[in-house]
């Protein structure tokens, strides 16, 4: 068994102590005139202190050889009890009692060093079961708060796809009269406008266009839901459409002073994804990346993970992360905080990820900025 220094340090000094002990009791006998019955008497009894010692600190096998060390050193010393019977047999049963001694206190002592041994192991196992079962525990909270966010997401997808195909319809004709009425103003066929119909009529074009892009975004959630409904396999290359979404947004990227670390060629896996369902998960969140970094960054992408069926992906930004607030109700549909953003980028890549038979988390652990890890499944052979 493996002894810390610290240990053998002290055994050596006990050691020495027990042993010690012994040579001067022996010498005190041994140089004490045997006439002196009674200093001899105590000297008998005194052997009992380090066979005491040495089977408190050495166990059972300590005190029996201290016992025999005793023993060995005194007998010449009982040898003179020839010409008194009895004398000698009292020193030979006091010599079978620092066996005895020696034994018993051993047994005890290793007894209560394994009882002490195992308190501590059960204390150690409980301390392991109490975080095991903490572990679980976060792990069914995050589970049960992933089925929450699904089962909303869900609803909203289901909820948008009629509820944007109503409102797209009449959001078309306001837009289209807006414009025929602009025309008309620019080619002085309406009454001469005044400045402030004219601005009027540039907000109303304004909002129907980003009511356009909500909409457009619901949409994504009904592309999803077709998607799982429908269960027809997908399959396409990441390092392909990692490329070709880079190549969309290297213009912008390159503006904003943000580089782009990724291998594609060890990127080129299969995986069991729809192209443009990957391309859209990858889109946004690289763009969220990008918002991030308003001054300049580096997004790194990379596998940090692979199985049988699955890899993971790593997509991760040099922002300056976000607070545990915000990453809590990060996949919520509608929080943003973002000013003018709908709330709905990475709720979309949730969704998209989640029809496709795979996940996505916020790695808590990362120490700088954020990153994203995205489980996709294999695509089979």
């Amino acid at each position: 068994m493996y002894s810390s220094p610290t240990s053998e340090k002290q055994n050596s000094w006990r050691f020495a102590l027990v042993a010690g002990s012994i040579v001067v009791i022996t010498l005190l006998h041994y140089t004490i005139d045997v006439r002196a019955g009674a200093f001899h008497d105590v000297l008998l009894r005194a052997y009992y202190i380090p066979i005491v010692l040495a089977g408190l600190w050495f166990g059972t096998r300590g005190g029996l050889l201290a016992a025999l060390a005793v023993s060995v050193v005194f007998l010449p010393h009982a040898m003179h009890g020839w010409d008194a019977p009895y004398t000698f047999i009292f020193r030979l049963i006091e010599i079978l009692m620092y066996y005895v001694i020696g034994g018993l206190t051993g047994w005890l002592s290793s007894r209560t060093r394994l009882a002490l041994d195992a308190e501590k192991q059960a204390g150690l196992d409980r301390e392991r079961a109490h975080e095991g079962l903490k572990k679980k525990t976060l792990e069914l909270f995050e589970m049960e708060e992933e089925l929450r966010r699904s089962e909303r997401l869900a609803a909203l997808g289901r909820m948008s796809g009629g509820l944007a195909h109503e409102i797209r319809n009449p959001l078309a004709s306001i837009k289209t009269s807006v414009e025929m009425l602009q025309e008309q103003c620019e080619e002085g066929l309406a009454k001469p406008p005044s400045d402030l119909s004219i601005e009027l009529l540039a907000v109303v074009s304004e909002e129907t266009d980003r009511l356009n892009r909500i909409l457009t975004e619901f949409l994504q959630f009904v592309r999803a839901e077709a998607q799982l409904a429908d269960g027809s396999p997908a399959k396409c290359n990441l390092g392909e459409v990692l490329s070709g979404t880079l190549d969309l947004l290297r213009r912008d990227l390159d503006s904003g002073g943000i580089k782009i670390e990724a291998d594609a060629e060890r990127l080129g896996v299969s995986v069991s994804v729809g192209e443009d369902h990957l391309r859209q998960i990858l889109l946004n969140l690289f763009l969220n990346a990008s918002e991030a970094m308003p001054k300049g960054g580096v997004i790194r992408v990379g596998i940090v993970g692979q199985s049988g069926d699955s890899i993971t992906l790593g997509i991760e930004d040099s922002g300056n992360g976000m607070t545990d607030d915000v990453a809590k109700s990060l996949f919520d549909p509608f929080f943003s905080t973002k000013e003018g953003g709908t709330g709905l980028g990475l709720s979309i890549v949730a969704r998209l990820v989640e029809a496709s038979g795979g996940g996505i988390k916020l790695d808590r652990s990362f120490p700088a900025g954020a990153r994203f890890l995205v489980t996709l499944p294999n695509a089979p052979r």
